[in-house]
């Protein structure tokens, strides 16, 4: 109210001056102030406008996600060659330092964490199948084939045994198992004379005898070193095919 005096007073006092001026400037309609609600409002920020006007923030959040998916994946297969052969979620994300909703944001479940752990194996499977195997005749190049396998048995043992942990429960760690029992036979089946391939027993005792299972028995159970595991398996294999003609 005294407001509104004082305004009247001002536009006597200008009409008495003669400033009009003055008097049309005081006429003018004063804006409302906005309300709180029309403010927050004003100031909300769509975020899917905002994404797509701002390809920075798009690639940063990309680039984040990828990075903490690595981080993930490093971490369960820290903890595998570490030999924890059956980690759990909790265990993976306090590695990882990430929250446990995150490990299962990116992954839907332990079964397709361990499916990305795989191309680990993969990769290492891989290098042991592009060996150049040394020798002048199939029996030498089967003994140094004894040596690739057991490079690759010592860096996929961790990995082998999460697996069979795990067999009972995924379809796909199953397949992944009798797909490289398939590949190691196939590699076997491919080194060795057309006859000693062909003759079954034979040929059925040098697979388990150069598998990943004996190779495991005779490093754990039996206790030996890896020169020796070697050895032992290079004498079976030379055993089993002494009496093959080249």
């Amino acid at each position: 109210m005294r407001g509104i005096v004082a305004a009247r007073h001002r536009m006597a006092n200008c009409l008495h001056s003669n400033h009009l001026p003055e008097i049309a400037e005081l006429m003018k309609p004063v804006p409302p102030k906005p309300t709180a609600a029309k403010k927050s409002a004003a100031q909300r920020v769509d975020p899917v406008t905002l994404d797509v006007a701002d390809p920075a923030l798009l690639d940063g959040r990309r680039h984040r996600s990828v990075t903490t998916r690595k981080k993930i994946v490093s971490a369960l297969a820290e903890l595998v060659r570490e030999g924890v052969i059956a980690p759990t979620a909790e265990q993976v994300s306090a590695r990882a330092e990430v929250g446990l909703r995150t490990v299962f944001r990116h992954f839907d479940d332990m079964e397709t964490l361990y499916r990305e752990v795989n191309t680990e194996v993969d990769s290492i499977l891989q290098d042991a199948m592009r060996a150049q195997l040394k020798g002048d005749s199939w029996q030498e190049k089967l003994l140094h084939s004894v040596v690739v396998r057991a490079t690759f048995f010592e860096r996929v043992t961790p990995f082998y045994l999460s697996t069979q942990v795990h067999r009972h429960e995924s379809p796909f760690l199953r397949q992944q198992l009798e797909t490289g029992a398939a590949i190691h036979r196939d590699m076997l089946q491919r080194l060795l004379p057309r006859p000693l391939a062909k003759d079954r027993a034979r040929f059925e005792a040098l697979v388990l005898m150069l598998s990943i299972d004996a190779w495991l028995r005779l490093r754990r159970e039996q206790g030996l070193s890896t020169a020796a595991a070697i050895k032992v398996m290079q004498t079976a294999a030379v055993c089993l095919t002494k009496s093959v003609a080249s």
